[in-house]
């Protein structure tokens, strides 16, 4: 996620109609006209669309990061992702530039920008509530062809080594979060290239079959972690326990019949949920989510949110650790 600092300078810039100067001059590398973009909201990326009336392509999604925070080979590798994965119908495949570039690097008002624009997937928004038996196969089987279909990444194109220095100010959790790690590195489990973060608000889904529409978090690591940061929300907030049994296990279903899986992976899921949550901590530790003086109210909000998602995280990791 973006530092809040950085979600608030584009903010400032953003008009009454959700259009910004920065985003127009990320735009027009796409030949999007001035204006079309409107903000949409900050996560990973500064993200703005284009409504359907906005460009003759269609909803266009254009995303763009500081090149201060990030290269352009963090935005290329996701990019070469999602353009072999589309090959195969399970993402959609970003729209090169009027230069041709996946990536552009625009100068703008803020300082110089990395973006890519990404059309929209077609469908809708499931939430956790609409999913049935077929539908959570379904999903298991396209995370499955996108695990037998990604390309390998190569050493540049893998993000950067995981800084666990970061959590040196709550030992308990450090030392937790080593051991989970160590843990996973014995397991041995299959590898590949994984997408990082196949959960069901990362998707739409048309004729019950879900498309993906980013890869920002991809790089190599076991199958099964990726299996793991999907069903987040299946397996739920109590460590110890799955909340959604039997959606979990239609998941995997959908997923065998693609990809292989062994049962000493599903056994290892809790696990492996525990690793995500180091990296969701490691990222929250970088973000510097504590309550600060004299923020905007939609910025203590957002920061209140973090750090409660932080106590859920390091609760994870405690009780696997402790449960070992």
């Amino acid at each position: 996620m973006l530092p809040l600092p950085e979600i608030a300078r584009v903010a400032a810039t953003v008009d009454p109609s959700w259009r910004s100067p920065v985003a127009d001059a990320v735009a027009d590398a796409w030949g999007i006209a001035p204006g079309a973009a409107r903000w949409l909201r900050s996560s990973a990326t500064h993200v703005f669309v284009v409504p359907p009336d906005g460009d003759p392509r269609g909803v266009l999604f254009v995303r763009f990061v500081p090149a201060s925070l990030r290269t352009v080979r963090d935005l290329e590798a996701p990019a070469r992702l999602l353009g072999a994965w589309s090959e195969h119908g399970g993402t959609v495949a970003p729209l090169p530039s009027g230069a041709g570039l996946l990536v552009e690097t625009v100068p703008t008002a803020l300082g110089t920008m990395h973006a890519t624009v990404v059309p929209a997937a077609q469908g809708e928004e499931l939430e956790l509530e609409d999913l049935t038996s077929s539908l959570a196969q379904s999903w298991g089987a396209a995370l499955a062809r996108l695990h037998r279909d990604a390309p390998p990444l190569t050493a540049a194109d893998e993000p950067p080594p995981l800084d666990l220095d970061a959590l040196d100010d709550d030992p308990d959790v450090l030392a937790s979060a080593r051991a989970v790690l160590a843990e996973v590195d014995r397991a041995d489990h299959p590898r590949g290239t994984l997408h990082g973060d196949f959960e069901l608000d990362n998707m739409r889904w048309a004729d019950g079959r879900p498309t993906a529409f980013d890869a920002d978090e991809a790089r190599t690591g076991p199958f099964v972690q990726d299996i793991a940061a999907a069903v987040r929300d299946l397996v739920g907030d109590s460590p110890g326990r799955v909340e959604h049994r039997t959606l979990l296990a239609d998941f995997l279903t959908g997923y065998r019949r693609v990809r292989h899986l062994e049962y000493d992976e599903v056994a290892a899921l809790e696990l492996h949920g525990a690793a995500v949550a180091v990296r969701g901590l490691v990222a929250l530790a970088h973000l510097e989510v504590d309550a600060v003086a004299d923020e905007e109210p939609w910025a203590v909000g957002l920061r209140a949110t973090l750090v409660e998602h932080r106590q859920r995280l390091r609760a994870r990791v405690l009780a696997v650790t402790v449960a070992r």
